[in-house]
């Protein structure tokens, strides 16, 4: 069966391998699960940030498992309990371990991009910080993470990591279930069947990104930030998330959204990120009201322009 790598070809694809996953009305079934078709479609609008998030993941559990002993003696953690939130106060020092070990075109950072390009992340930057975050991830184990044949090869090729992705291999669905802020027990085992799914798809049938849409790529956001894409609660073009660990949501829908430049996409998701972390630090009511109503203002002003 030819697929061609989109949306639509995509949910093709998953009923082929499994007449159980289908769509009906506004659910997709994953066997038993329902999960609601909106969900779905932003999975794979969105995988560009999501893959970004295994790429990370992938790195992490090879820096920890390759130098074991290291990181075990300065962390006191075992690395077969990795990713754990118990890290979280370490992110300085986990940072700057990681810089010491992964130094600039070592064999692990040469194998990151290498696995960035097979999955069709053309503008991948590596980042030591965003490894350190993934680390501090609570949820299930690397021994559970799945990787796809030819990731698998290249990550068993490093020293020590052979035992990473023997266990069950569901350990993503976790982590997109908390980026999406659904419940985990509800879903997470379809939202790892269907990310899991999606890799080899992507693998497959993207052509190494070349028949990847623009508009995903356009959107891909600033390292080192946390920027999400979605619906806004308001429709505005964009919200601050309110939480210890800072982050903004940009409406996909908005049609500002759709009349970005490659070049301008970036430039942009960090201004309305800068500027949604400052409206979150607002601790009088009056001055957050203020500028909650000039975002909902500008927002508006900006729909009518472009629609």
């Amino acid at each position: 069966m030819k697929y061609e790598y989109d949306l639509a070809d995509f949910k093709r694809y998953l009923n082929d391998k499994n007449h159980s996953y289908r769509v009906d009305g506004l659910i997709f079934w994953q066997n038993r699960i329902p999960l609601p078709i909106d969900l779905f479609n932003r999975i794979f609008d969105e995988s560009d940030l999501i893959i970004a998030d295994f790429v990370y993941q992938v790195a992490a559990s090879a820096a920890v498992f390759s130098e074991k002993e290291s990181f075990e003696s300065t962390f006191g953690l075992e690395v077969t309990n990795l990713p754990t939130d118990k890290l979280k106060a370490e992110i300085p020092a986990l940072s700057t371990w990681v810089d010491e070990h992964l130094p600039e075109n070592c064999r692990i950072v040469r194998m990151i991009y290498e696995i960035a390009e097979l999955l069709g992340l053309s503008e991948f930057r590596f980042s030591g910080d965003r490894i350190a975050k993934s680390l501090a991830h609570q949820g299930k184990k690397y021994a559970r993470l799945f990787m796809p044949s030819p990731v698998k090869d290249l990550v068993n090729n490093i020293q020590g990591c052979d035992t990473i992705g023997q266990d069950n291999t569901d350990m993503f669905g976790n982590i997109i279930a908390d980026r999406y802020n659904i419940y985990r027990s509800g879903f997470s085992d379809a939202l790892a069947i269907i990310f899991n799914a999606l890799l080899e798809f992507r693998l497959l049938f993207s052509g190494k990104s070349g028949n990847l849409p623009r508009f995903r790529v356009m959107m891909t956001a600033p390292d080192d930030i946390d920027i999400r894409f979605g619906k806004t609660a308001d429709g505005s073009l964009w919200e601050p998330g309110y939480g210890d660990d800072h982050f903004i949501t940009i409406n996909t829908e908005h049609p500002v959204m759709k009349n970005q430049a490659k070049d301008q996409g970036c430039a942009l998701a960090e201004l309305l990120f800068f500027m949604g972390q400052y409206e979150n630090s607002q601790f009088s009511d009056q001055n957050k009201k203020f500028i909650e109503n000039m975002r909902q203002t500008i927002s508006r002003n900006l729909w009518i322009k472009y629609d």
